[in-house]
């Protein structure tokens, strides 16, 4: 007889991880028992050898889907007189980071019986059991159980806790176990002062949502993490009044599709997003058009793409297949409930309040959210198996991604101010915390603030260390200045994007090409174009674009016009530029003067700002009204015009004068005085778009614009290998999330004998950020 304490760690509470190693052990004719600790779980199994060898052997059978086992120690103790095996009640612990599961999609088996009229659960639109439904935007301690969560105030009726007490049912030990008799109420209240003080206008509000939709109404639907806006697509006008109401004027919408044959009706879909969209995750994917799809979609996006998911709550479910509903729609807009600039709306009176002008009727239950998640955004890779991550949210947090060797001390990184995503780890885990916006809209800085609180809280952690953006003006960088006690740290923003990926691949060292909007150099500049050799504790400035000023400042990303009116202003003139790029006569004096005299007009490397140029040079955009505007509708134009001319995006090695769009030369004197070896120059790129920009069509100098990109990366890496001899290169930052890019970069890379690393686990964006901060080891 031996006895042997198992502790498991990774993805091991709330999802019926406790009954499978009941059910193994049983089967082995083990004795013992099996807890929820803190941040893991612990058995004690007893019995013959033969028989614990058999429970190691036979346990993968028996494990959850939604469970991820990242390690299992196993220690020889002393026996015990014991007769069976049991779980036990949960216990404290020693502290690691919890292993909260993120939400999970409404499950095969709980879709079956949410629709089948027999079962008692038909139509209930909260059903879950141990491998669906709600578990991080409910937990309010840990370890998770019932009691720690918003679940608590329900009381399961005598059927739901038979079933949560018998060890061969499904929803045994099912912490968010509930039915119709014992579970949260749904509430239909139409907008107006009385709102929140509204009660149900049916027993079953969901067929008058169906007719309120149909009908062309808003409603603002309390989801998993926080509030959407639903509308139909199809009812003329609806998008119109939506875009307005919600001061979104050009910013594509997201869809929600009854089924995932209504997904492959509208959009292009592979095996592998077939199978993305069908996962537990249910993120919104961005998928390109078919052709020939009706002319609303346009309207939803006026990209070559649309951002598709499926249903995934039951109450989603139900808007589409309740049998009561008069559907006249296969799809809906859900778009983030809130205001402009604002956090997704958690609590349902805030919505009533803030979404008044905007919804018709709200729909809400007294299920409490505690940590709000948006929807998480994906977008296919080239060559990869699974799309890479725009937004790290719903689905993934609170999931903790495991380094390969851990960090010295606990941290909290705070991130940068846009797409802002802190992360707190300890030893060789991180928890990134969901998306929370951009910092420069007050509402959003309180809830980071109220985040990191009570993540602190909920895990039990006092950091050690806070790793902060090098930007002094950053919010998230003077918030963490006045944070008392533990140690301070600032990571150069292009450095912490590189650092990303080297934390995801185990890297101590590498090449980076960092390409963004912005970020804060060592020099007070604003960097975005940049070759850097990286350490973990230090990183080399090796080469970049040449800085322009932008005139305006920040400013000009919101008007892109005067990005392209600096590229040319010395070669081109001011008055010609004005009459090119439809500027006002003031305007143009205005730019010109800040350019000349060097007045609020700083220097800029960046990338993102390139691209920005390009797009309206070309007539692309005029004025931007949402982040990342200009290169997104770039892309498709470059796509578009390749799928128009038959062709496959590759970088042909034989383009005539390529080479002389992007010349490589020696740095200017401000980039040699950092230690710069090498500058790329693109005044002669953005002649040649001022030449084309009638000459030829928009869609092929954009795929020309593209390939100069492309070449010049890989030219970078290049000239940043013979200083170096390293071959390990990573990508990152927001501009790789431009697909075209990489399709024709990484090939080309690979062929020359780079080995790439991208972003896997986290956005390549600003939303990665505080995983690079975290892997930093400076002081």
């Amino acid at each position: 007889m031996e006895r042997t304490r198992i502790t498991f760690r990774g993805t091991v509470q709330g999802v019926g991880f406790r009954p499978s190693i009941f059910r193994c052990a049983s089967a082995c004719g083990l004795t013992g028992f099996v807890r929820n600790m803190r941040s893991h779980v612990t058995a004690e199994i007893q019995g013959p050898s033969c028989s614990i060898i058999r429970f190691r052997r036979i346990l993968p059978d028996y494990l959850p889907s939604a469970a991820r086992l990242d390690d299992m120690t196993m220690t020889n103790i002393p026996l015990m007189e014991e007769s069976s095996f049991r779980i036990e009640q949960s216990a404290e612990s020693e502290y690691t980071l919890p292993t909260i599961p993120p939400d999970l999609a409404l499950c095969g088996k709980c879709r079956e019986e949410l629709l089948d009229p027999s079962d008692r659960r038909y139509l209930y639109p909260f059903i879950t059991c141990t491998q669906c439904g709600p578990r991080y935007t409910i937990t309010s301690e840990t370890p998770f159980d019932r009691e720690k969560t918003s679940m608590a105030e329900f009381e399961q009726c005598p059927s739901c806790l038979r079933e949560y007490r018998e060890p061969e049912d499904r929803r045994f030990h099912s912490q968010t176990n509930s039915c119709a008799r014992c579970g949260p109420g749904l509430f239909l209240v139409p907008a107006g002062p009385n709102s929140a003080g509204g009660k149900p206008l049916r027993d079953d509000p969901l067929p008058e949502v169906i007719g309120a939709l149909s009908a062309g109404k808003i409603v603002a639907i309390q989801g998993m993490g926080g509030f959407h806006l639903a509308a139909d697509p199809s009812v003329p006008g609806t998008i119109d009044r939506l875009r307005k109401d919600k001061a979104r004027r050009t910013k594509p919408f997201a869809l929600m599709v009854r089924d995932i044959d209504t997904a492959g009706e509208i959009c292009l879909l592979t095996e592998v997003e077939r199978q993305s969209l069908l996962s537990p995750l249910s993120p919104i994917l961005l998928l390109p058009k078919r052709a020939g799809i009706p002319s609303f979609y346009h309207l939803v996006s006026d990209t070559d793409t649309l951002g598709i998911m499926l249903p995934y709550t039951p109450l989603h479910l139900l808007l589409f297949f309740h049998p009561k509903g008069r559907q006249t729609f296969k799809s809906l807009i859900m778009t983030s409930g809130n205001l402009k600039n604002e956090p997704i709306i958690t609590d349902p009176r805030e919505a009533m309040e803030k979404l008044s002008d905007v919804a018709d009727f709200f729909l809400y239950t007294d299920r409490k959210i505690l940590f709000r998640t948006d929807d998480s955004i994906l977008r296919t890779a080239e060559r990869r198996e699974a799309p890479m991550i725009i937004r790290r949210s719903r689905g993934f947090v609170p999931d903790c991604l495991v380094l390969k060797n851990p960090i010295s001390a606990s941290t909290l990184a705070v991130g940068g101010d846009l797409k802002n995503a802190p992360a707190l780890a300890q030893g060789t885990a991180v928890s990134m915390l969901p998306y929370m916006g951009d910092c420069d809209d007050y509402s959003v800085r309180q809830a980071f603030e109220a985040g990191i609180g009570e993540t602190l809280r909920l895990f039990k952690i006092q950091p050690e260390r806070i790793v902060s953006d090098l930007h002094p003006l950053y919010f998230t960088s003077e918030w963490a200045r006045n944070f008392q006690g533990p140690a301070k740290v600032s990571v150069q923003h292009h450095w912490a994007h590189v650092l990303s990926v080297m934390a995801e691949q185990g890297l101590e060292e590498s090449l980076g090409a960092a390409f963004d909007g912005t970020g804060y150099g060592t020099d007070g500049t604003s960097w975005g174009g940049e070759f850097l050799l990286a350490r973990r504790d230090s990183f080399r400035r090796l080469g970049s674009f040449k800085p322009f000023p932008l005139p305006g400042g920040d400013s000009a990303v919101l008007h892109p016009k005067r990005a392209a009116f600096s590229l040319l202003f010395e070669s081109a003139g001011p008055d010609a530029l004005g009459r090119l790029l439809n500027l006002e006569g003031r305007e143009t004096a205005l730019l010109s003067d800040l350019i000349v005299k060097k007045v609020n007009a700083p220097l800029s490397s960046s990338m993102g700002r390139l691209f920005d140029a390009a797009a309206a040079l070309l007539g692309i955009v005029d004025n931007v009204y949402y982040e990342g505007e200009g290169p997104i509708k770039l892309e498709s134009e470059a796509y578009r015009w390749l799928r128009n001319q038959g062709m496959s995006p590759s970088l042909d090695e034989n383009i005539k004068n390529m080479e002389d769009l992007l010349p490589l030369t020696a740095p200017c004197p401000s980039l040699a005085e950092q230690g710069a070896e090498f500058m790329f120059d693109p005044l002669p790129l953005f002649l040649r778009i001022m030449e084309s920009r009638h000459a030829e069509n928009i869609g092929r100098t954009a795929w020309l614009v593209h390939r100069a990109f492309a070449r010049a990366l890989v030219e970078g890496l290049e000239a940043s290998r013979e200083c170096t001899g390293i071959t390990a290169a990573v990508l990152s930052g927001g501009v790789f999330q431009n697909t075209l890019l990489r399709q024709l970069a990484v090939p080309a890379l690979e062929k020359r004998g780079f080995s790439i690393f991208l972003n896997t686990k986290v956005p390549c964006n600003d939303g990665g950020l505080a995983l690079g901060q975290v892997y930093c080891t400076a002081l």
